[in-house]
């Protein structure tokens, strides 16, 4: 392996302050990225994308090019969020990718560019924030090599951990964003004890209002009412899912990430939709997609002909939550009456045919 030489160096950022003791960049609700890489070459093309885990999406901001061995990036944010630099030689086909929160403030990185992932960032403290976050599940994947802790309650104990470290930095983006995952894992009690004490530009923010959310709303339960859903379809007609009460209803939530999601799509549904076209039937596909675009091509390219709606909010949709639904897909049977019959996880070969064969021959 290639010998890595890191060089490291210390610098001092000179930040503009107002009086009230804000940055100027945080009065202004701006940032200022630069960067000195060391062999960094000139005329590479360099990316900033802005991130969204929790609903595998991203959008490319800004891009540059390098020059003299550094590259600048400079806007406006509407609040802190998780980005990613991309560094990309097209001669060598080679790729290089630091993560990052970005926050309005004056921001340097500070590496090498063979070892650009681990770039030293100075002015983000929500980045160091995640870095700190991150690194929990290092420190108990290195104490599991040296056989000081059982495997297998490496994940209790390592969740029980950052769970603990979110509760001592609270209100800030990062923190929040990150206990968002432990909505189905952790006790409802804390839920509302996060969520209580955070700050009111948070509980107001989505991330906060979808916390809220996790323990408020009403979910649905197997065998009561179905809880009614209104969303657009791809030509922005209004649909409900009380529209369809006196059929059978399979209801999917689905996403044009999910793999198996279009295999169903593709497979499934059309063997169904054909199967009982002379049956009161109709199947509802629900995208937890964020991009109208990515939820359009993916409609087209599984030949969706069935009712296909969204609200575009993502995973973090109250429907989602209302539902209870963890993974992709997740389908639902929903009787003639609106009763909740069955909920499928996860794309299951001939799972929903063989529950609506049962349904269907006791109306026979």
């Amino acid at each position: 392996m290639e010998k890595i030489i890191v060089f490291i160096c210390l610098i001092v950022v000179n930040y503009s302050y107002s009086q009230d003791g804000k940055s100027n960049y945080q009065k202004n609700n701006s940032f200022k990225l630069t960067a000195s890489i060391q062999n960094l070459k000139d005329s590479l093309w360099v990316g900033l994308t802005k991130m969204d885990r929790r609903n595998f999406y991203s959008e490319i901001i800004d891009s540059t090019m390098s020059i003299n061995g550094s590259f600048k990036f400079q806007g406006k944010l509407i609040s802190p969020s998780e980005y990613m630099i991309d560094i990309i030689d097209y001669e060598k086909r080679e790729i290089k990718r630091l993560y990052l929160w970005l926050e309005n403030s004056e921001i340097t990185i500070i590496g090498n560019y063979n070892d650009f992932e681990n770039a030293q960032v100075h002015g983000s403290r929500l980045t160091t924030l995640s870095k700190d976050y991150e690194n929990i599940a290092e420190l108990y994947r290195n104490q599991i090599k040296r056989g000081e802790i059982n495997s297998n309650n490496y994940k209790k104990k390592l969740n029980k951990k950052r769970v603990d470290f979110l509760f001592k930095n609270l209100n800030n983006s990062v923190s929040l964003a990150y206990f968002l995952y432990f909505t189905d894992n952790v006790s409802k009690d804390s839920l509302q004890l996060f969520y209580s004490k955070l700050d009111k530009k948070f509980k107001n923010s989505k991330n906060g209002i979808t916390l809220k959310n996790s323990f408020e709303i009403e979910k649905i339960k197997i065998g009561n009412p179905f809880i009614d859903i209104e969303a657009k379809d791809l030509e922005g007609n209004i649909v409900k899912l009380s529209d369809f009460k006196g059929k059978i209803i399979v209801l999917d939530f689905w996403a044009y990430w999910c793999h198996y999601c279009h295999e169903q799509n593709q497979e499934e549904f059309p063997k169904l939709k054909e199967k009982y076209k002379n049956e009161d039937f109709v199947i509802i596909s629900y995208s937890v997609d964020v991009n109208k675009q990515d939820w359009e091509k993916s409609s087209k390219s599984d030949n969706i002909d069935w009712v296909n709606i969204s609200n575009l909010e993502g995973v973090t949709d109250k429907y989602v939550t209302q539902y209870g639904v963890q993974g992709y897909p997740t389908s639902f049977i929903i009787d003639k009456d609106g009763t909740v019959l069955k909920q499928i996880s996860g794309y299951v070969y001939n799972a929903l045919e063989s529950e609506l064969d049962k349904i269907f021959s006791r109306e026979e």
